[in-house]
């Protein structure tokens, strides 16, 4: 693959051989140092200042471009997803599945096997939120479909454990020795959607849980006599958290408070559904059977209130950080990129880093994409709106 020479950027998330380097290359899918030799046969581009990060990674993504994975599960779902994610800065995503009957769940694998097939590196898999969540905190979630693990159950899914992402799990709805039995099986677990106690959330981080979903929302309240999930997170030094940054979900200053507390282990999620993207978004749309209604001022919220995803992408999210929350760029970047890629195990992913994966966004200061940088292959503004 011939190098692409990319000078004059405003370099974010790099390791010391590019801190106060004036370029950097791009050559065979990797990031690269600069080299005199490829100097005769590059193409070069002059960034003039633009930012240049680590692409994001979406942990948590429903739908978007018109089309819900749990409605319409499919390659071709993912096919539409990936392109408007990558339009967006998003080089990376996992999506998710809520609380859906068993054969949703078989599809849902067998459209993620396909997809990785043809896109390496773009989707490590499918984060199954439910359905062994307590129906409390449900969410949008259809309540029909919640349920207790049994054995059943437990085998279903380490027979699918090579599509799994994670699983969103409660603990009180999934016995400790299945918890123990899924994390042999080197499933990656994360806790929410629970009513439980402190010590049931805590008994499983004890276990090797290190990760809790979409924090302060679908889950008991923290009070004095019993600190709940929320808790035993904000306790726990070796545990990751996701935060929705749409100011709907969590206020601003409790990201303050939990970035305060919690440092680089919190980090983003977009939670976003299919309406994101649409040239003229509907009232409302359907998850699972429940309708999903569109407001100005709530945002996307179900017949009871309930909040229901969001319209923004991660680079949304890294704004709405630096704006409302304190972050500076970079840590809104890390919390986008850098953890992420750490929750999964993606070691060669969220950095500028010799010999990582290149996938990389290029913005202005207005958070405006100017190119993406996907598995090596660059494209501009105009090229990722075709």
């Amino acid at each position: 693959m011939t190098a692409t020479i990319l000078r004059n950027g405003q370099w974010h998330l790099a390791s010391e051989e590019f801190e106060d380097a004036e370029a950097i290359v791009v050559q065979d899918h990797r990031i690269i140092p600069m080299d005199p030799i490829l100097l005769e046969d590059s193409e070069e581009i002059d960034l003039n200042g633009l930012h240049v990060a680590p692409g994001c990674i979406d942990l948590l993504a429903n739908g978007c471009n018109g089309v819900n994975f749990c409605n319409e599960v499919s390659v071709d779902s993912l096919e539409s997803m990936r392109r408007w994610m990558t339009a967006h800065g998003t080089t990376t995503f996992v999506p998710t599945l809520i609380s859906s009957p068993r054969e949703s769940m078989t599809r849902g694998f067998a459209s993620i096997a396909e997809f990785r097939e043809k896109h390496p590196g773009i989707c490590p898999g499918l984060h199954l939120e439910g359905p062994f969540i307590n129906s409390l905190h449900k969410g949008f979630h259809p309540a029909g479909y919640i349920h207790k693990m049994g054995e059943a159950d437990l085998a279903y899914v380490i027979e699918n454990k090579d599509v799994i992402s994670y699983m969103t799990i409660a603990p009180e709805s999934v016995k400790p020795k299945y918890v123990l039995e899924l994390l042999n099986n080197k499933i990656k677990l994360s806790l929410g959607h629970s009513a439980c106690t402190y010590l049931e959330a805590y008994a499983c981080l004890r276990a090797g849980v290190n990760n809790v979903t979409h924090i302060f929302n679908a889950m008991r309240s923290m009070v004095g006599r019993e600190p709940g999930l929320i808790g035993a997170v904000l306790s726990n030094e070796h545990v990751y958290a996701s935060v929705i940054p749409d100011g709907k979900h969590v206020h601003p200053a409790i990201i303050r408070f939990l970035h305060k507390m919690m440092g680089n282990r919190l980090y983003i999620v977009s939670d976003v559904q299919a309406v994101a993207g649409m040239q003229h978004a509907p009232g409302s749309f359907a998850v699972g059977g429940n309708e999903i209604f569109v407001d100005s001022k709530r945002g996307l919220i179900d017949t009871k209130g309930a909040l229901a995803g969001t319209t923004i992408s991660l680079l949304d999210g890294v704004m709405f950080l630096v704006e409302r929350c304190g972050y500076t760029l970079d840590d809104a970047l890390e919390a986008s990129s850098s953890t992420p890629a750490k929750v999964l195990g993606l070691r060669e992913y969220g950095r500028i880093e010799p010999g990582f994966m290149a996938d990389l966004v290029i913005f202005d200061d207005d958070f405006k994409v100017n190119y993406v940088i996907q598995n090596g292959f660059i494209k501009n503004s105009m090229e990722l709106t075709l």
